[in-house]
């Protein structure tokens, strides 16, 4: 689909226009003043995958964000939505979804809905799906070692279509572009079956740490052995998962290595929802963004 590169006009003096490479300084500022822990290059990774648009003054200054992320034809990620409070007074967070709405098409659509803006979605027809719970804090020395986890070890360049292939399979379309520039940014791990790659978790860089994501694996015991060996690797540090586990085993250990749930978002669905077509099961995010 071709990109709008028209500019919007809303009736107080400010335009919407497509977000580009140069926008970035602005972009961090803007998360900086919601409290969003996003350094540049967290910036720059969401920003090479996908689209954005940016709310700006006459002068050029930005004061909201909004992008998005095509996985195929059929589904798209929504995210990074961001408006200064004159901004949602005046209705630009609506103004900004509904350009992404022409943008993206016939496509279902997914995001992560913080408090601040679930009303918003709500109206805009996305329903809510379940909740995203952000586990986060210095990890601590593991209570007991994990149960040894046949097949574990390093993932490699090579891995990367396998990995691609099985994201897929869990989220439910095809995220091959964004788990390439992941992968490009972290140290994974992987389990592997008869020759076959049946789990991963890659880590990498962000905000004030690092974080564990995705995380994709068939069981609990699965997703706990893929990413102890990250924990065991930034004893001491701050460390970061975004999991739909809530109660069971995997949550449990999160919370054993020191990271606590910080706070939670609503995952929703404008559309259809687009289910895990293999045995694996997405138990980590991307980013909440991304999915």
């Amino acid at each position: 689909m071709a990109y709008n590169t028209a500019k919007r006009r809303l009736g107080y003096e400010i335009d919407i226009r497509p977000m580009s490479e140069a926008d970035l300084g602005q972009m961090h500022q803007l998360s900086i003043g919601v409290g969003w822990p996003h350094r540049p290059e967290d910036w720059r990774l969401v920003m090479s995958v996908g689209r954005g648009f940016v709310a700006c003054d006459t002068i050029g200054r930005a004061l909201g964000s909004a992008m998005w992320w095509p996985f195929g034809e059929s589904f798209a990620s929504v995210g990074m939505v961001i408006t200064s409070p004159r901004l949602q007074a005046q209705g630009a967070g609506r103004q900004l979804m509904e350009i992404i709405f022409e943008q993206s098409g016939d496509r279902d659509l997914r995001l992560s809905a913080t408090k601040a803006g679930y009303r918003l979605y709500r109206s805009l027809g996305f329903e809510p799906i379940g909740r995203i719970f952000q586990h986060q804090g210095r990890t601590v020395v593991l209570p007991a070692p994990a149960p040894a986890m046949p097949g574990l070890r390093s993932a490699v360049a090579a891995d990367l279509d396998a990995l691609a292939r099985l994201d897929a399979s869990a989220y439910g379309a095809d995220r091959s572009r964004v788990i390439a520039a992941l992968m490009a940014a972290s140290v994974g791990t992987v389990v592997e079956r008869d020759d076959e790659i049946v789990g991963f978790a890659l880590c990498r860089a962000f905000g004030r740490g690092h974080v564990v994501g995705p995380i994709v694996a068939e069981d609990d015991d699965m997703a706990v052995a893929l990413v102890t060996p990250h924990v065991e690797a930034h004893q001491g540090s701050f460390l970061r998962v975004d999991t739909a586990q809530e109660q069971g085993r995997f949550g449990g250990f999160l919370e054993s290595c020191g990271m606590t749930i910080f706070d939670s978002v609503t995952p929703m669905i404008r559309g259809h929802h687009h289910a895990p077509s293999g045995a694996a099961r997405t138990f980590g995010l991307a980013t909440q963004a991304l999915g």
